[in-house]
């Protein structure tokens, strides 16, 4: 079987983006605590032991103490029952969050016995941890074509608009909402089966890069060099002594360097509209109340 990622741009409303905001900062707190259990369940049960530097103790204290995948996702419900805002996401959600601690401690073992840079888990802070898994997905509808508007489902979130401008082939097993920078995609997992290999084809054919020519083949064809540039050089050169002879930042020269903006009337042009906001919007803010930190 084979994996393949789409990746979809999410266009939600103010409230939605919130709402995964205050999702994704839950999910990573939740991460952290998780990551801080394990580590004070080895310094006390096993580091601060006398036996710890002999090798059979420290194994046996090892299984003894250490809090493993299913122990931390059976204290889900308590911790649900002690923080009542948990109650808002979905339980397969949280549960992602242990499973990625769990892979994380994999790996590291894992590069541990390869010999290899350990990397300890760490800490996520704001702006690593990015993503959270959601189950709930919509395929695209077989009977259109081209850019599809869609609306994809969130448990306990909401609804948001998601435009499919490639088709969704296999079936989909998971999907990730990641943020990267100031917007939200969607990524579906889908497992589409055994790729088709390609046709074996015999016609083997070398290419040597030149200097005289762009590429010279084997079977004696030439491909010559498109040369964009000595193509354009006297437009490019004419276009630059007309805007020399211009004003710095003057409204010709705007029109030069952008043809096809035109000002719209009761408009203003960048420069003047910062200027203008920078008396209203810098300092919007009252008295005692502080800018949100996302």
């Amino acid at each position: 079987m084979s994996i393949k990622a789409y990746k979809y741009r999410l266009y939600a409303n103010k409230h939605t983006m919130e709402k995964l905001h205050w999702v994704l900062d839950r999910c990573r707190e939740l991460y952290n605590a998780a990551l801080q259990e394990r580590r004070d369940a080895y310094e006390i049960g096993v580091k601060r032991h006398p036996n710890y530097y002999d090798d059979e103790s420290r194994t046996r204290l090892t299984r003894e103490h250490a809090i493993g995948y299913y122990e931390q996702k059976r204290e889900l419900v308590e911790i649900k029952e002690a923080r009542p805002e948990y109650q808002e996401i979905t339980s397969h959600v949280s549960q992602d969050v242990i499973l990625r601690l769990k892979r994380a401690y994999d790996d590291f073992f894992r590069r541990v016995q390869n010999g290899e840079q350990p990397g300890y888990p760490r800490f996520q802070g704001r702006n690593r941890y990015d993503s959270c898994w959601k189950l709930e997905a919509q395929k695209r509808p077989t009977d259109k074509k081209g850019i599809v508007k869609v609306n994809l489902r969130l448990t306990k979130i909401g609804t948001v608009k998601l435009h499919l401008h490639r088709d969704i082939k296999g079936r989909i097993k998971t999907v990730t909402i990641k943020r990267e920078g100031e917007h939200w995609y969607a990524i579906f997992t889908c497992e589409i089966g055994k790729p088709q290999p390609f046709p074996v084809c015999h016609e083997d054919v070398g290419i040597d890069l030149g200097v005289t020519h762009f590429a010279a083949l084997s079977n004696g064809e030439f491909i010559d060099h498109p040369r964009y540039f000595r193509k354009a050089q006297k437009k490019l050169a004419k276009a630059q002594q007309a805007l020399a002879w211009k004003t710095y930042r003057s409204r010709t020269s705007r029109r030069r360097l952008h043809p096809n903006k035109t000002k719209q009337p009761g408009s203003t042009y960048p420069m003047e509209q910062a200027q203008k906001q920078d008396s209203t919007n810098l300092f919007s803010m009252q008295d005692g109340q502080r800018l949100p930190r996302w």
